[in-house]
């Protein structure tokens, strides 16, 4: 055999050995514990709709459930995945148990049987729906709310091939801490002595995160106290504090905070939520980049700050952090 044929022969070998070595890597041939080869459904899970625009699923989403439901909305199925299972997959889903098709997913965090029910009246998308359960009589609430998120994907293709679908999250779930003081500082406040609720038609949520009209919900404060603090504009004020929990707010509902006397029920405010907190807080966006809706979905945590008159007997200021709005130019109280 001369030179050449000879080179030629171990190149061919190299070659071959180097194509065989491939293929026993590769996904078809070889499957075991080792293999790091994708594979099956899953959904992604997603939070960056907040207003520092960062993922913060791994900090707040704890569970998931998951409602699927058929191209035509007819239910297929639904799971549940704890903490430790989205923890584990790095907060992916994996879906598995379905026919070839077309399928339209529902994804909740945060449901719990002792705050919510759920109702899916003929096993239809459209129908499907997650009311917020009250804790006392006339509908009102005054528990602790859980983190609340709700996602949605509409006509996904399934079948056995690799693929991640993500599903961004919306939070439902919000908190105000209400700060009322007087302008005058001599002035003596106690918690005991006010009523200070959030009216809201936001109890009832559809398969879409959209709010079903049923009844008002008076969400009532689980934290009260003093409070004491040097204000910009008033030296050092005193007065007390109400942490109050409420779901989704919608800029076309008439959501409305009340503060009223114990003693004889009268109202010293009761003022739009939606109208002026929404509205306020878009100036906190660059060039006012979000609408009023979306500033409220993604702030999920509002500082007000109610200042009454020497007398404690009308609002005078309103502020949402650093900014401010007096009732003379701007408040319909």
């Amino acid at each position: 055999m001369d030179c050449k044929r000879l080179n030629k022969y171990r190149a061919l070998r190299q070659l071959f050995s180097i194509v065989c070595i491939m293929a026993m890597m590769s996904c078809t041939w070889v499957k075991d514990e080792r293999d790091d080869c994708p594979e099956g459904f899953w959904l992604k899970l997603n939070y960056t709709y907040n207003l520092l625009d960062i993922e913060a699923a791994q900090k707040y989403v704890t569970d998931a459930s998951v409602y699927i439901f058929d191209a035509d909305g007819k239910f297929a199925k639904s799971m549940y995945v704890n903490h430790t299972q989205l923890i584990n997959n790095g907060y992916r889903i994996r879906v598995e148990d379905l026919p070839e098709g077309d399928y339209q997913f529902v994804v909740w965090s945060g449901i719990d049987d002792e705050f919510y029910r759920v109702t899916d009246e003929g096993n239809i998308i459209d129908n499907f729906r997650l009311s917020l359960i009250p804790t006392g009589l006339h509908n009102n609430f005054a528990g602790e709310l859980p983190d609340l998120f709700h996602g949605y994907l509409a006509k996904i293709h399934y079948d056995n091939s690799y693929a991640v679908h993500q599903v961004n999250l919306t939070k439902d779930t919000n908190i105000l801490s209400c700060l009322v003081v007087s302008v005058n500082n001599e002035a003596v406040m106690n918690s005991n002595d006010y009523s200070m609720v959030i009216q809201c038609d936001n109890a009832t949520m559809d398969a879409y995160n959209n709010l079903v009209e049923t009844v008002n919900v008076t969400y009532e404060p689980n934290q009260s106290g003093s409070v004491t603090f040097n204000d910009d504009n008033y030296g050092l004020v005193k007065g007390i504090q109400f942490r109050i929990p409420t779901l989704r707010l919608i800029t076309d509902k008439d959501n409305r905070i009340a503060l009223s006397k114990k003693a004889d029920g009268v109202k010293l405010f009761d003022i739009s939520l939606s109208e002026y907190i929404g509205t306020m807080g878009t100036l906190y966006t660059i060039n006012n980049t979000y609408s009023v809706q979306e500033y409220l979905d993604r702030q999920d945590f509002f500082t007000v700050v109610f200042y009454l008159s020497d007398d404690l007997e009308r609002l005078i200021d309103l502020k949402v952090d650093t900014w401010r709005m007096r009732t003379n130019n701007h408040l319909n109280i």
